[in-house]
């Protein structure tokens, strides 16, 4: 899928419920029904997320729920987008969009964040790679989690630094599978805390040195040594402020 497609998808997903809240108390019931959504999930897993559940907890009538969100596959993945896209929003990136040092600060943030909720992770990372896996809402999470590493991977496309053998979206895809089982190794105790963000930093590092070419190349092999000397968020955090910070 292409990077239009992808946010054309986040699009629809983003307005599952959003023209239909117009008012602040109305915003407010659909940010409590979300954030309960994900509750759920942690809770639950999202095979057995119960939409009877969610309205018992979050105080909504299922005629509305239904009016707002549409299906439940919908309302998960509008869920997920909400708090990926919120936690998005408040990372005080240094370095510029479609750089690697971008999607190193964004593997680290991320990483740091699903420390905190191991559960909700092992959700998801459950479904992810589950046989009986929602095909529909697998490919919406799918596209969800590669925005991490689209930009970066579109702007080695632009430049010519993949093998002609390398397709780009194959490789979008490739990455977003390897961040997710290093997350499902780390939610089943089979990695530490204390090198999960490093694990998922370099297995997706060590997957570009093996399709990038040229300068490209050279890069990622420097910053490959840099980070396995130190950690990835030390590394993170020696890097320079090259991007002005949003005003908040």
């Amino acid at each position: 899928m292409t990077g239009n497609k992808r946010a054309s998808r986040g699009q629809a997903i983003r307005e599952q419920g959003g023209d239909r809240y117009a008012s602040a108390t109305m915003l407010e019931r659909r940010k409590r029904i979300l954030a309960v959504t994900r509750e759920l999930v942690a809770e639950q897993g999202i095979d057995g997320f119960s939409i009877d559940a969610l309205c018992q907890r979050a105080e909504v009538a299922k005629q509305t729920l239904y009016n707002a969100f549409g299906a439940k596959d919908d309302l998960i993945a509008a869920a997920i987008l909400d708090y990926f896209e919120d936690y998005e929003s408040h990372i005080p990136y240094r370095s510029a969009t479609g750089t690697l040092n971008r999607l190193i600060e964004r593997m680290v943030a991320v990483g740091t964040r699903n420390l905190a909720i191991p559960n909700y992770i092992k959700a998801i990372t459950g479904f992810y790679f589950g046989a009986s896996a929602n095909p529909g809402l697998r490919r919406t999470l799918h596209d969800i989690f590669s925005l991490i590493q689209e930009p970066y991977i579109e702007s080695l496309v632009a430049s010519s630094s993949l093998h002609p053998w390398v397709e780009g979206g194959r490789l979008i895809e490739a990455l977003d599978e390897q961040r997710m089982l290093i997350a499902a190794k780390w939610a089943k105790g089979e990695i530490s805390d204390a090198h999960f963000v490093d694990e998922l930093v370099m297995g997706v590092l060590t997957m570009l040195l093996g399709v990038s070419r040229g300068r490209e190349y050279r890069n990622i092999l420097a910053v490959a040594a840099e980070i396995h000397e130190m950690t990835a968020s030390s590394y993170v955090e020696s890097l320079p402020f090259s991007v002005q910070l949003p005003v908040r």
